[in-house]
């Protein structure tokens, strides 16, 4: 099938775009864009906008490029593979007039780096290209990390295919050694992509389940009996040149502690196991030969942390390296006792043999965060040096029996489950000299580490999908175990009766309640609430409970509710006691990101919703959302069929390049306005316009209203607003038999109606539950 192509570039150069379109006569046209506009969410909008054809090539750089014999269609008949979403070609490159051969290697899960070698030319299948796109639009607007959002992308919806042929000669424009290039990710030049890059992968990471929150896990500084403090590890083989200088290093340190130094000599032939030898009379220097001949540095580094006399505290030293002064030893295992990491990490300064700095200077690894440097962890290439251990743990784990990358998988492994201490002062010193091991490497061992690396990053990411679920449901059963009130009236839920009601084509299901008395009879006046301690507040809350910080531009405690409507049924509350209103917070903004939030946590099966002051909040007086499982929730359940003659309202561009759209949904048994865009983001004057067009009762801040947020199939965010007359109704209020008593929240406006007493679970009929949703809810503007 002869399938059309365009191809977008960086240059005007007339005689690239001539040599494209002779070489192909299946490109219909060749449009050049600036060459900083190729990698932001301005030139993929760009592309999308002016590609009408099956294809679409990229030539990322502006220099000729010489076209194997039908190479375009070479890449086009692999993208006709039904599961193919993008392909890259081996190639070759000119190399000060030389060429030269230039394999790439094989995309994988793991193969996330933001300097990924696909080569300078990129084929895409449209319809792919438009879908990876829509998620990109969903992101914040990229000026630097487009093209790498949205490839991204399309490994999630499609295979990113390796072509193992060499279909172009393109010339090469980075002329540095690879030891040179190696640290470009760690340059203060680069600070602002690089951030960019790591929202881009967050998101991703996020988007495949293998986000993980913040780690706390914690080590004993105590466990174990050691008699020394702490090791110093030092893998060795023929480097006489340097070995010494990192021993006096070593024995120069001044510490409080008893340390010592276990270096594995691994079979040096070059004078190294003489120099060794001089200390052999130091107690404190402890001197291994391999009997095997098959370990690389990480065989070695498990010999030296199963020795008997490895100290609590296992710390790497290069034999090519020396420790920056006297006190590093000291520096690293305090920041061990005091924040109780189970791995430490330092900062380095690259150095001659002179010890004069070299560029890049400091590698001090400042775009660490505690919050998410484990995750953005699996996107560069190293994690910083020198390199500490816990050695319970460490033995544990194990070392890959390695010599490149045996480092870096110990830090994804370390970082998956607890808190890595970071050092930003300089304690290091990494000297580069002919000798090291990655100073210029040819292009086969290049991708041969690359490679090595990638699977790593597809190990550890598959290691972590669906661990934070796994995590929150842990959460949950330890509260279990811990709290006796709250696991009762869990277990209860199991054996809670309810009954359903087909109205209108909604199911409707009516709960028999009676430990959701404590809410459904609550006095909510100002005295009563004044009267009482906040039940929110983290200072009253009971010992038992457990709490979990999030911070989503206000900072909230997910709590498991001890009075649970449904399972899992959280509380997120704020950490300041501020009023129950949301129309004033962060430009209503906040559900989507705190609905973000829960889903780092607790995963994408949840959902959040809000109780308006006067619309089912037991606490007025403290702002707080709820969780629980979308499934559980009937109106989400049964979503896409309350939404099918749902009228289209308006939409609107926001800031972020994403879309907002508004609709009036008219399938259910009540009111609802949703609001439907990619990134969680409602557009403010929308919604504004919305709210502003609800009666504001006297004496309150903001229009009555329930509100529900959660992410759909597709992973559209939908913000679903249930307009509000009455907070009961008049059932509440009645006397003798005519009395029920409901009062309606969220979760009863969703379709899940409670009631605390057994007599009105039994009476409840389909004319009350009408007459119900009729009294409380807003029927203003309705169509």
């Amino acid at each position: 099938m002869n399938k059309d192509i365009t191809c977008f570039t960086v240059s005007e150069d007339e005689s690239i775009a001539r040599h494209i379109m002779k070489e192909c006569n299946r490109v219909k046209q060749t449009i050049a864009l600036e060459i900083n506009e190729i990698n932001s969410t301005k030139g993929i909008r760009n592309i999308l906008r002016q590609a009408d054809t099956d294809f679409i090539l990229i030539y990322t750089k502006p220099y000729p490029i010489n076209l194997g014999y039908k190479a375009i269609e070479r890449m086009a008949d692999y993208l006709m593979a039904d599961n193919a979403g993008m392909t890259y070609a081996d190639h070759y490159i000119m190399k000060e007039d030389t060429r030269l051969s230039h394999p790439v290697i094989d995309y994988q899960k793991g193969s996330v780096r933001d300097d990924f070698d696909f080569g300078s030319l990129i084929m895409f299948r449209t319809d792919v290209f438009r879908k990876a796109a829509e998620s990109l639009l969903a992101q914040k607007e990229y000026l630097f990390s487009g093209l790498y959002a949205l490839r991204l992308a399309v490994s999630r919806i499609a295979e990113i295919v390796h072509i193992r042929e060499f279909l172009y000669t393109e010339v090469e424009d980075d002329l540095r050694k690879s030891g040179e290039k190696q640290f470009d990710y760690v340059d203060p030049r680069n600070r602002s992509v690089q951030i960019e890059r790591e929202e881009a992968f967050t998101y991703h990471l996020k988007q495949i389940g293998a986000y993980l929150p913040q780690r706390n896990r914690l080590i004993d500084t105590e466990e174990g009996n050691f008699a020394y403090e702490a090791s110093v590890i030092i893998p060795v083989r023929n480097r006489v040149k340097t070995i010494d200088d990192a021993i006096k290093s070593v024995l120069e340190q001044e510490t409080d502690f008893k340390f010592n130094i276990i270096i594995i000599d691994n079979h040096s032939t070059d004078g190294t196991t003489e120099c060794i030898d001089k200390y052999k009379n130091n107690k404190n220097v402890i001197h291994i030969v391999p009997e095997r001949t098959d370990l690389g540095i990480g065989g070695c580094w498990n010999l030296g942390i199963d020795h008997p006399e490895c100290g609590r505290y296992a710390v790497q030293l290069d034999s090519d390296d020396l420790y920056s002064s006297p006190h590093t030893l000291q520096t690293i295992v305090d920041k061990f006792r005091t924040e109780k990491c189970a791995m430490v990490i330092g900062s380095y300064r690259m150095t001659n043999f002179s010890l004069e700095t070299l560029p890049p200077g400091v590698i001090d690894h400042k775009e660490w965060t505690d919050e998410n440097g484990h995750n953005n962890a699996l996107r560069i290439n190293g994690l910083g040096a020198p390199r500490a251990f816990f050695t319970p743990l460490l033995r544990e784990t194990r070392v890959p029996n390695t010599s490149y990358g045996e480092d870096y998988a110990l830090g994804l492994a370390f970082s998956r489950n607890y808190k890595i201490g970071r050092i930003y002062d300089v304690v290091y010193l990494c000297r580069r000299w002919e000798g090291n091991s990655d100073a210029a490497l040819s292009i086969e061992k290049i991708n041969q580490n690359n490679a090595y690396k990638d699977s790593l990053r597809t190990l550890e990411i598959n290691r972590r999908l669906g661990l934070a679920e796994k995590e929150a449901e842990g959460f949950i059963a330890s509260q279990f175990e811990k709290w006796e009130l709250c696991r009762k009236n869990h277990e209860a839920l199991k054996d809670i009766k309810t009954k359903s009601f087909n109205i209108d084509g909604n199911n409707i299901k009516v709960q028999f309640n009676p430990a959701r008395a404590v809410s459904t009879l609550a006095k909510l006046d100002k005295s009563s609430i004044e009267a009482r301690p906040c039940f929110l507040c983290m200072k009253n809350k009971p010992e038992e409970q457990y709490s979990i910080s999030i911070d989503a531009g206000m900072k909230f405690s997910v709590r498991i509710n001890p009075y649970p409507i449904l399972p899992g049924h959280l509380t997120i509350s704020s950490e300041e006691h501020i009023p129950q209103t949301l129309a004033d917070k962060m430009n209503m903004q906040l559900p989507g990101k705190v609905l973000q939030k829960v889903e780092d946590y607790f995963g994408h099966g949840y959902a959040i919703f809000y109780n308006g002051a006067k619309c089912g909040a037991s606490a007025p007086d403290h702002f707080h959302f709820q969780a629980a499982r979308k499934k559980d929730i009937p109106f989400i359940a049964q979503w896409e069929e309350i939404f099918k003659p749902a009228v289209k309202d308006e939409t609107a561009e926001m800031q972020n390049g994403d879309m907002c759209t508004s609709f009036s949904v008219n399938g259910y048994i009540c009111p609802i306005k949703a609001f439907i865009s990619n990134s969680g983001n409602i557009d403010t004057e929308l919604l504004n316009r919305y709210l502003n067009s609800l009666t504001t009762h006297e004496g309150e801040t903001e229009p009555r209203f329930n509100m529900f947020a959660w992410r759909d199939t597709d992973g559209k965010f939908i913000t679903a607003y249930f307009p509000r007359e009455a907070h009961r109704p008049s059932c509440y209020f009645a006397e003798g038999k005519e009395q029920i008593f409901v009062s309606l929240g969220a979760l009863d406006m969703a379709g899940l109606i409670v009631t605390p007493r057994e007599e009105d679970f039994l009476k409840i009929t389909e004319s009350d539950i009408k007459k119900i949703y009729k009294e409380v809810s807003s029927w203003k503007n309705h169509i």
